[in-house]
C-alpha cells in the first residue's frame, strides 16, 4: 500500500507557488485515498540539437491540420487574451462604431454597465468562488485594471446598445487579466472549467442576456488565427530548442550545469519518507527525478509519476545527464513510470515511444493555452482518475 507521495516541483517554482500546487495535489490525493501522506520536496528556494528519433517524443508531431473547430478557436482566443487581456475589448471598439443618435436610455445603460463592471471587485457571488482559491487580491486588481482601462470605456462607448456580446467581452477581459496576474506571481492558473464559470457569472452580474461564446466578429477573426495557431503547433519540429527560450529557463540551465545538488536534495527527502514512496514530479522536477533514479537504486520508490516533463525530449537529443542516447534504463529504475502530457503544453513530451516498455503515457486536455496549460495538470479530474488504481 502506498504510504507517501513526494512532490518534486519544476522550473521557476518557489515557496509561494509550491504551496499553491501542493494544496491542489493534497486535494486530489484525498479524493482517491485519504490515507496517503503528502511530503514536500521544495528544492527551488535552496538550489534554486538533433532529434535522434525523428520527433517520437513530441505530441502531434507533423499532425495534419484539420478544419478549425470551435474548441480550437476558443483556445486561440484565450491564447491572445493571455498576451493582451484587453484584446477583445479593443476589437469590439474598432468593429462596432455607432451610427446616428444614441437614445437617452442607451446612455443610461452604458453608464450603468461601467458601474456594474467596477462593482465586480466586491461582488459576493464571484468572490465566493475566488476565495476558494485564495485569489481575492488578484481578482480585485484585475477588475480595477479592466474597469479603469481606456479599452473598456471605448468598447462601451462604441456599442450602439448594451448587449450580451459587450458583457461577455468585459467579463472575459477581467478573467484574462486575473490569469495574467497569476502567471506573473507564478501561481496556479485557473482550470478551464473555473475560468469559463467565472466568465459566465460575470456576464450574469453585468446584466445577463443570451450568451453566445462566439459572436460573428470573433468567429471571422479566429478562423484564420485558429488555423495558423494549429499549424504552428503541428510544426514544432522547427523549434527543437524551444525550451531554451522559455521564460523560466534559468533553473533548467542551472540544473544542466550543476544538477547534482538538486538530485542530492531529492534523494535525501526520499530517504526521509519511509519504505513506500511514489514521486510526483513536474516539469524540470521530472528530469531531475529520472536522472536520480537512473544514477541510484532507491528501492523505496515504488512508482514515478511525471507531468509536463521534458525528460523524454532531453534523452532523445542526447542531453539527459544520466543516460546517453541509445543507452537503456537500468534494471533498478522503478518498474512503474506514469507520464502525463497535454498537447497544449509545449513543454510536455511523451515517454512511451522513447523508453519502450518502461513508461506509460496518458494524454490530458486542460483546454488552456500555453503557458497556462503547463501548470494545470493537478486540477484535471482525469489525471486523478488515472492515478487512483495506482495509489491504493
Amino acid at each position: 500500500m502506498v504510504k507517501t507521495v513526494l512532490f518534486v516541483h519544476g522550473t521557476g517554482v518557489r515557496k509561494l507557488s509550491y504551496e499553491s500546487s501542493a494544496a491542489r495535489i493534497a486535494k486530489g490525493l484525498h479524493s482517491i485515498n485519504p490515507g496517503i501522506r503528502l511530503e514536500p520536496c521544495l528544492w527551488g528556494d535552496a538550489h534554486g540539437a538533433r532529434l535522434g528519433m525523428n520527433g517520437a517524443s513530441i505530441p502531434e508531431f507533423k499532425a495534419p491540420v484539420a478544419a478549425v473547430s470551435e474548441e480550437t478557436q476558443m483556445e486561440a482566443l484565450w491564447e491572445l487574451l493571455a498576451q493582451d487581456a484587453l484584446f477583445e475589448l479593443r476589437e469590439l471598439a474598432a468593429s462596432r462604431k455607432p451610427g446616428g443618435l444614441v437614445a437617452p436610455h442607451d446612455k443610461i445603460d452604458k453608464a450603468k454597465l461601467l458601474t456594474q463592471l467596477a462593482a465586480l471587485e466586491t461582488n459576493a457571488t464571484l468572490l465566493t468562488r475566488i476565495q476558494e482559491r485564495a485569489l481575492t487580491a488578484q481578482w480585485q486588481q484585475a477588475v480595477r485594471a479592466v474597469a479603469s482601462s481606456q479599452a473598456a470605456k471605448d468598447a462601451v462607448e462604441a456599442a450602439s446598445r448594451v448587449d450580451a456580446t459587450l458583457r461577455l467581452g468585459l467579463s472575459r477581459a477581467v478573467v484574462a487579466s486575473l490569469q495574467a496576474r497569476l502567471l506573473e506571481d507564478n501561481m496556479a492558473v485557473l482550470p478551464a472549467p473555473l475560468r469559463d464559470e467565472l466568465v459566465k457569472k460575470g456576464v450574469d452580474e453585468l446584466g445577463g442576456g443570451e450568451l453566445n461564446l462566439f459572436t460573428d466578429w470573433v468567429t471571422s477573426k479566429l478562423k484564420g488565427l485558429g488555423l495558423r495557431w494549429a499549424t504552428a503547433k503541428a510544426k514544432r519540429e522547427r523549434d527543437a530548442l524551444y525550451t531554451a527560450a522559455a521564460p523560466t529557463a534559468g533553473d533548467v540551465l542551472l540544473y544542466q550545469a550543476r544538477g547534482a545538488g538538486i538530485r542530492d536534495f531529492i534523494a535525501e527527502r526520499v530517504g526521509q519518507c519511509g519504505d513506500d514512496v511514489v514521486i510526483f514530479a513536474h516539469s524540470l522536477g521530472g528530469i531531475a527525478c529520472v536522472d536520480l533514479l537512473i544514477e541510484r537504486s532507491l528501492p523505496q520508490v515504488k512508482a514515478l509519476v511525471t507531468v509536463g516533463s521534458q525528460a523524454p525530449f532531453m534523452y532523445e537529443i542526447g542531453a539527459l545527464t544520466s543516460l546517453a542516447y541509445e543507452e537503456q534504463l537500468p534494471p533498478h529504475f522503478p518498474s512503474k513510470w506514469i507520464n502525463f502530457y497535454d498537447c497544449n503544453d509545449l513543454l510536455s513530451y511523451m515517454a512511451s515511444k522513447v523508453f519502450a516498455g518502461r513508461a506509460t503515457d496518458h494524454e490530458v486536455r486542460s483546454g488552456l493555452p500555453f503557458p497556462m496549460s503547463h501548470s494545470a495538470y493537478w486540477d484535471m479530474p482525469e489525471l486523478w482518475q488515472t492515478l487512483a488504481p495506482h495509489l491504493k
